[in-house]
């Protein structure tokens, strides 16, 4: 009858006893089981072939063989399963019931591990010497086994490795050491190291590889013995790039805590040369109306001429300084915005933590969008940047994903949100960070030049992007949570079509309750007294009546009382109570064809970033002179002109 061979169980020990006596199988069984402490799968078995089967399907861990046995002796079961047809390494005790050396020195040659007389073996005895040959059968593969790895870990080490001796001398090395050293195995061993050896203590040396170029390298000692004797174990790490890298981060930080001191600066300078525009405006234009009121031959005119030049020149040095505050022209280009992450993924891995993760998920089919590309890479590292140091222990991922955004899709109500959303679809550009988070608290701050989290992540360039995101119409949503991380989204609006494609605005005279006989009306809407006061006596020498008011609540009041009157409005950018936006918006709701001036301290790229309706008549800058005023009144005067003498155009 065969033997059934059963599955090995995991950490169990498989135990086959071989022998034609029912009773000594039974009590070999017995003796196992009370001795051992081990989880057991114990097989009898009556014949050699049996036994053969099941170790060919299943060795076991330690095999009792009775020398005599129905189908063969125990020595022809020993040359067979021993024999070059056969993979058992099982260890095999040998056992029988008679004293014969000549039969065990035979079992032993054959591959037995031990040899007993049955009438010797007792309980103890008998599991003793089952566990000594079960540890030799287990414990010399793992040891060679380890042998074999150890020497493949030292053989492909990218670290070198040395064992030095107590008398200084190489006694090892790896072919990283060799690499190292530049020298041979033969070369290394025997040789001194010739650098000092400090037990478990981590230090920094410099081998000279080659002539005049040293390589600096980390050095790992711990003590270890080598051929029975004390020594100790060097491990040694090229730190070249490793330096290189952190003597370029540091390089990037002081540019970033240079680039923060500029961001403030710049939220300061811009800020004071609106103000100080305003204050050159009336300098300028109050020398301008004197010197036009002067004869030719006036000793004055040649101090009021000076005067209106020097207030000139401040209004360049103020524009000088809304530059610095980035508040100037930008290139725009059409810009493929995957492309341009594509380029700088290199960038981004080489400028932060190798400890960084970077994943892209870039859709391929975008619409481009309108950019200067210095800038718009410039947003890109601000964020990245300050995802980066966001990592409390500097392991992180950062994911930069492209999409079409659909706002019929996605509205972003869970997210704070800066700027318009756009009406229409648009680019999406997300970068998002595993990193410490912020508190919903803490979101709204996070674009104040000053604020910090007092955690790793400071937030550093964000009141930049703030600006920069500003004049390329986007608008910016981000969410957060403490623990698990900051996500920003930039939306970005299609391209849109050549200006010189768009029609300008049309001017219209209201004449239909307008009395001929009265001056044509011109409202002055701006917070500055002596703006207001110098604009109504140019508009005086115009020939022109003019209305004023302080802010737009007062100026909406005003012209719901003389629209009909009012040929034009010369409007400030920015003003307590209701700036010029919300007042052109209001005036636009009565009046859709009314010509506007736009008149501001800011250049007109950064005035018009601001100005979110682009059907301005004109934009002039302050300071700006007499002459440049009337010459955009004028203007609009001899289009309404024209579109009243021609009102089929």
């Amino acid at each position: 009858m065969p033997t059934r061979i059963e599955k090995p169980q995991l950490n169990t020990l498989r135990i086959f006893i071989v022998d034609d006596s029912p009773s000594d199988r039974s009590t070999y069984t017995r003796w196992i089981r009370r001795t051992a402490s081990f989880r057991l799968e114990i097989q009898e078995m009556e014949t050699g072939a049996q036994a053969w089967e099941a170790c060919r399907l299943c060795p076991p861990h330690c095999l009792l063989l009775d020398d005599q046995l129905p189908d063969m002796t125990g020595l022809e079961f020993l040359a067979k399963v021993r024999g070059p047809h056969s993979q058992s390494k099982s260890p095999i005790i040998f056992l029988t019931g008679y004293g014969n050396e000549e039969i065990a020195a035979h079992a032993i040659k054959l591959g037995a591990q031990e040899y007993f007389n049955k009438s010797t073996l007792s309980e103890k005895f008998l599991w003793h010497h089952m566990e000594q040959a079960i540890e030799q059968f287990t414990t010399i593969p793992r040891i060679r086994s380890l042998e074999r790895q150890s020497s493949i870990i030292l053989q492909s080490s990218s670290d070198g490795i040395l064992v030095v001796g107590q008398d200084g001398l190489i006694r090892f090395s790896n072919p990283a050491a060799e690499q190292l050293f530049l020298r041979t195995s033969e070369q290394l061993t025997g040789s001194p190291f010739g650098f000092p050896v400090s037990a478990n203590q981590t230090t920094e040396i410099e081998i000279m590889s080659e002539p005049g170029r040293p390589t600096p390298v980390e050095m790992r000692v711990v003590p270890i013995e080598w051929d029975e004797e004390p020594a100790f174990l060097a491990s040694l790490r090229d730190v070249t790039e490793q330096r290189r890298a952190e003597d370029e981060r540091r390089r990037h930080e002081i540019e970033r805590q240079y680039s923060q001191k500029l961001e403030s600066l710049g939220v300061l300078a811009g800020g004071i040369a609106h103000d100080f525009n305003n204050l050159l405006m009336t300098i300028v234009a109050r020398s301008g109306l004197a010197l036009r009121a002067l004869p030719p031959d006036a000793p004055a005119r040649e101090h009021l001429d000076f005067i209106e030049k020097a207030g000139l020149r401040g209004g360049e040095l103020a524009n000088q300084m809304l530059a610095f505050a980035g508040q100037t022209r930008l290139d725009f280009q059409v810009i493929n915005l995957p492309k341009l992450l594509e380029d700088m993924a290199p960038f981004l891995r080489a400028t932060l933590s190798k400890r960084l993760t970077f994943e892209y998920d870039l859709a391929p089919s975008l619409p481009p969008i309108r950019a200067d590309q210095a800038q718009l890479r410039q947003i890109i590292m601000n964020i990245v940047i300050n995802a980066s140091e966001s990592f409390i222990e500097g392991d992180g991922v950062i994911t930069i994903r492209t999409f079409e955004w659909d706002p019929t899709t996605e509205n972003f109500q869970s997210w704070y949100v800066i700027g318009e959303l756009p009406e229409n679809r648009g680019v999406a550009l997300t970068i998002q960070d595993t990193g410490c988070g912020m508190t919903s608290e803490m979101i709204p701050k996070i674009f104040d030049p000053f604020f910090s989290t007092k955690l790793p992540g400071r937030g550093l360039g964000l009141a930049a992007l703030l600006g920069l995101a500003q004049a390329h119409a986007a608008s910016i949503a981000v969410r957060s949570q403490p623990d698990v991380g900051t996500e920003f989204t930039l939306l970005f609006p299609a391209t849109k079509p050549s200006p010189s494609t768009k029609k300008g605005p049309v001017f219209s005279i209201p004449t239909q309750h307008a009395s001929l006989t009265k001056k044509p009306m011109v409202l002055v809407v701006d917070d500055e007294e002596d703006v207001r006061v110098a604009c109504s006596m140019i508009f005086e020498e115009m020939g022109l009546q003019t209305l004023v008011a302080s802010d737009g609540q007062i100026g909406i009041q005003v012209f719901q009382q003389h629209q009909h009157e009012i040929m034009v409005v010369l409007l400030d950018l920015t003003m307590p109570n209701m700036d010029g936006q919300q007042f052109l918006e209001h005036i636009q709701g009565l009046n859709a064809t009314i010509p506007v001036i736009l008149s501001s301290g800011y250049s007109e790229e950064e005035a018009m970033k601001r100005f979110h309706n682009p059907d301005m008549a004109a934009f002039i800058q302050k300071p700006y002179q007499v002459e440049t005023l009337i010459a955009k009144v004028e203007e609009i005067r001899q289009k309404q002109t024209t579109s009243s003498n021609n009102p089929g155009l």
